[in-house]
């Protein structure tokens, strides 16, 4: 019983008033310092004329309000929708930066995407994705896998969200077991 007291007491002492406001972990500062908020595990919805063309998820969310942007952290995902609202690809990365003026997204490091329907995969170090044109690309180098293994690597890309058609630059394409080759 006393130790319960002693708990009691030590909890009641630590809610009293303080003339110092609560402060951000040095952690979570350290890696944004001009955060104005701070959010964990965040999903939000992008839409265009009231039609839902992207979901994004992220572990960490920090919301830079000066400039319009949320830069989000750990585990990114963005689900691309059709018009019918039929999931067209699904690209992962480790970070990720959403402009709220605009929709517009970057997405950096170990950036996959993939397209479930034609079996296609797109693997590249930047990703940017334009809204209002249903656009994604990169002018980093990029690497396509197509669903019957054949792989054809690039400098950049462009495509739609989907991946229906896919323009590589400067493409070279390799078959499993087979040397490269230069297709441009």
């Amino acid at each position: 019983m006393r130790i319960r007291w002693i708990a009691l007491i030590l909890s009641l002492s630590a809610c009293r008033d303080s003339a110092e406001p609560p402060v951000v972990a040095e952690e979570i500062l350290q890696r944004v310092a001009d955060a104005n908020q701070v959010m964990f595990g965040v999903q939000h919805y992008v839409t265009a004329g009231g039609i839902r063309r992207a979901n994004v998820e992220g572990d960490t969310a920090y919301f830079l309000e000066t400039e319009g942007i949320v830069k989000i952290s750990g585990n990114v995902r963005v689900t691309f929708f059709d018009s019918e609202g039929d999931t067209t690809s699904v690209l992962t990365s480790k970070k990720g930066t959403y402009d709220w003026n605009t929709g517009d997204m970057t997405a950096e490091v170990d950036v996959v995407v993939v397209n479930p329907r034609e079996g296609r995969r797109i693997e590249t170090s930047v990703l940017y994705y334009d809204q209002t044109g249903d656009r994604i690309w990169s002018d980093k180098e990029t690497r396509m896998i197509e669903a019957d293994g054949t792989i054809v690597e690039g400098t950049a890309f462009e495509s739609s969200s989907g991946m229906k058609e896919v323009d590589l630059t400067s493409a070279r394409m390799v078959r499993p077991g087979v040397q490269r080759q230069s297709t441009q």
